[in-house]
């Protein structure tokens, strides 16, 4: 008789991904804020198609490509490389789990278990968001069958190199695109942006966010990340996103600073920034470890994944 493993849903693989990574940097800065390359202005992409991935799974990309170091965020699935590039992943290399949106609809019942209906005697029902996960390899790991194979994958991926850095335009330039695209949100809050603080902070009651003067940090992209965290807080506000987390903030701390955290990272990925809010890995770590002690640890940091996302697409004024 042969006794199966439990199958491990793809949640909780990403959880356990999560927490290592944190651990094994602990004592390093913001795991997900890595410099600011031309390759980055890319963001990160399915090699072949040249689809851009969206949503948690940049940050789930930003989170394994810093892990193992990658240069380019360039992604393919195995079949893939090997349908189209006669390429396979090197042995030992290991796949990035992304996810898909899975939502199921499940029919409404009454304590009795029998079908609720509407008034027109339709049966009624809602609606539950899963995830399917899907595995990706960067190209960094990808090696062809043959010299041919290889050849045509070196071409590739010197032709990309090649156009990121044409395309690439000077820091400067880029911070006061970023900067002009932030102030378009600042004046959406009641209490405006006030500068001249010894900390950044924003206060949901004023709706309001204080920072310290620009000339406080040691470049225009430190204070740009750090102002994209505090925006970010500010999506939750009653007029914008209503997110329970802000609203309840000394309850739900920590997934909240998540949230405004990994909002910032996707923030400065769309504004080719580097982000970097002076925050550590030992201070995410904290914040995880909480979440990592609630009732559904790994539905609660997709949780913090998903408002991600919507409060980064709120600051820049996105769907």
């Amino acid at each position: 008789m042969t006794i199966s493993k439990p199958r491990v849903r793809v949640e909780e693989e990403i959880l356990n991904d999560f927490m290592r990574i944190l651990e094994e940097n602990k004592d390093k800065k913001n795991p997900w804020a890595k410099p600011w390359t031309a390759t980055s202005s890319e963001g990160h992409i399915n090699f072949l198609t040249g689809n851009r991935y969206q949503g948690m799974n940049v940050i789930l990309l930003e989170m394994y490509q810093f892990s193992k170091g990658f240069e380019l965020p360039c992604w393919v699935g195995y079949q893939q490389a090997k349908k189209e590039l006669n390429c396979v992943p090197k042995k030992g290399s290991k796949a990035a789990r992304i996810v898909r949106p899975n939502p199921i609809k499940i029919d409404a019942k009454d304590d009795a278990g029998k079908p609720i209906l509407d008034k027109e005697g339709n049966p009624e029902f809602f609606m539950k968001m899963t995830f399917k996960g899907a595995s990706v390899f960067n190209i960094a790991d990808l090696v062809g069958l043959d010299d041919k194979a290889q050849e045509k994958l070196d071409q590739k991926i010197k032709a990309f190199k090649g156009q990121c850095e044409e395309n690439a335009r000077p820091l400067s330039e880029r911070c006061k695109a970023a900067h002009d695209r932030l102030m378009i949100f600042s004046k959406d809050l009641k209490g405006s942006l006030n500068h001249g603080s010894d900390m950044a902070y924003y206060r949901d009651d004023l709706d309001s966010v204080t920072m310290p003067n620009r000339e406080d940090f040691k470049n225009d992209e430190a204070y740009l990340s750090t102002l994209a965290h505090e925006f970010a807080h500010a999506t939750g506000h009653k007029d914008r996103l209503n997110r329970k987390w802000l609203n309840e903030y000394a309850k739900y701390r920590p997934q909240e600073e998540l949230v405004a955290e990994f909002s910032s990272i996707l923030i400065a990925n769309r504004l080719q920034i580097t982000c970097d809010t002076q925050n550590h890995a030992s201070y995410l770590g904290g914040w995880a470890s909480r979440i990592k002690d609630s009732k559904n640890p790994a539905q609660e940091l997709f949780k913090v994944f998903s408002y991600a996302s919507k409060a980064a697409n709120t600051v820049l004024g996105e769907a």
